[in-house]
């Protein structure tokens, strides 16, 4: 089965592109395509797709209000920010309205591809150079005694410190010499484990438990 993805774009030529770009992998098929954040929400909830790609800059709604919406039907959904935005401003208030990925326009077609099948895999995708700013956020973050029940085993654990160096998935199996297939493993066990849904949310919870030591 395809992974089912809509996009949320208010640039015609670019959704245009994206699409065709999209329906040509083998692994995704585009269900949905909008200009609008209300058509977007309205289709979006009657036909829920496994990830949703959206811009931030749309003329009708803020993405971010889209993301908010989106999230409140549909908790379980996928969302990965696409946009020009290379500010913390809008970087943090996308992850906070319950994205979970956020990618910029200059990414290149591999790198969209992937992250799609990164967060319909593992709920992980976050180029490096956006997880760093987004981690930076978190590094005062207290630890709280005691795990509370969670036990990660120990390379559960070092998987989880260099993924909060800032470190994606493919160059943490390249830092340990395991395969590509077994990060996602056991990135999906500690997903389950933290009952986390993200890459940051599996961060911050392992960090108030004291599971690991370092963020950046």
């Amino acid at each position: 089965m395809p992974i089912r993805v809509s996009i949320i774009e208010d640039d015609k030529k670019f959704l245009e592109c994206l699409k065709i770009l999209l329906d040509g992998s083998k692994v995704i098929k585009v269900i949905g395509a909008f200009q609008s954040g209300e058509k977007a929400l309205d289709a979006i909830v009657n036909n829920p797709p496994d990830v949703v790609i959206a811009d931030l800059g749309l003329p009708d709604t803020s993405g971010i209000e889209v993301i908010e919406k989106i999230k409140r039907c549909l908790s379980d959904i996928d969302i990965v920010v696409l946009t020009k935005f290379n500010d913390d401003e809008h970087l943090f208030k996308a992850i906070k309205a319950g994205a979970v990925g956020y990618m910029l326009k200059d990414a290149t077609p591999a790198e969209i591809m992937n992250a799609i099948e990164e967060v319909y895999h593992v709920h992980a995708p976050m180029s490096g150079r956006i997880a760093r700013r987004v981690l930076e956020d978190f590094h005062n973050i207290p630890k709280t005694k005691g795990h509370n029940g969670t036990e990660l085993t120990l390379r559960e654990k070092e998987i989880l410190e260099i993924l909060s160096r800032g470190f994606t998935p493919k160059e943490i199996a390249k830092e340990l010499g395991i395969e590509y297939e077994s990060v996602r493993s056991h990135l999906k066990h500690i997903y389950k484990k933290l009952h986390a849904g993200s890459m940051i949310e599996a961060i911050v919870k392992a960090k108030e438990k004291g599971l690991i030591q370092s963020v950046m």
